[in-house]
């Protein structure tokens, strides 16, 4: 009886694992789920701020979710994500535990999706002309001993989150090293050239070369390890 037991637990948790998707993964079942109920249970100032298309807010933190979750269709797929992954997870337990399914989790949430420059509404892009070509930015790292550029997005969540030091790195370096911003709306060519396929991107030019790449969110201390190894 425990080893049936163990086995129907295990069962469940590789069923819970196996529907916490990739960004390409989550956006190719959604695809092919034309009922599919998507569902964003961050909060309304967050979902204000960009969500996934068509995607309905329910607040999982706020005291009604169960009431609101009533709007969903119990025989209709769910589709759920929030910032990290974190509170998706929670809502999608309990929205399995209320009879919902199949239940499908974004895993690594609306910053994972976003940082994978997927499709996102509510944001506002930019439509200046690219500032950047080959040619020119050939010439500033072969100018200088030591570039850094940061491949950003404005309505990129993990790019603002590492804004703010970029800017301060930028002043602090000045001198010693130069810090190149490339909208990634406006520089299409150079992200293709460069291979550039997740937000934010980091690039390092010593001397002209292209000699690091960090993809993802990078703190301070990862961004000064990076410009000053061993340090």
């Amino acid at each position: 009886m425990k080893f049936i037991l163990f086995l129907s637990t295990l069962l469940i948790a590789q069923v819970s694992l196996a529907q916490t998707m990739s960004p390409d993964s989550f956006a190719r079942q959604l695809t092919q789920s034309p009922q599919g109920q998507l569902i964003d249970v961050r909060t309304a100032q967050e979902f204000a701020g960009g969500h996934l298309d068509k995607a309905i807010n329910l607040d999982f933190k706020r005291a009604d979710f169960e009431q609101a979750a009533k709007k969903l269709d119990p025989g209709k797929p769910v589709f759920v994500y929030c910032l990290s992954g974190v509170r998706s997870r929670a809502a999608a337990e309990k929205l399995r535990e209320w009879g919902y399914g199949p239940v499908y989790e974004l895993g690594g949430g609306y910053l994972k999706w976003s940082a994978r420059m997927m499709p996102v509404v509510g944001v506002q892009r930019s439509s200046a002309p690219a500032q950047w070509n080959a040619q020119r930015l050939d010439s500033l790292v072969r100018s200088q001993s030591l570039v850094l550029v940061d491949v950003y997005a404005p309505w990129c969540a993990p790019c603002q989150k590492m804004a703010p030091i970029i800017d301060k790195l930028s002043t602090e370096w000045a001198g010693k090293a130069v810090i190149v911003k490339l909208n990634a709306d406006q520089e299409k060519k150079m992200l293709a050239q460069y291979r550039v396929e997740e937000l934010p991107t980091v690039l390092l030019f010593r001397n002209g070369t292209l000699v690091d790449r960090k993809i993802g969110f990078q703190d301070e201390a990862a961004l000064r390890s990076l410009v000053t190894p061993g340090k």
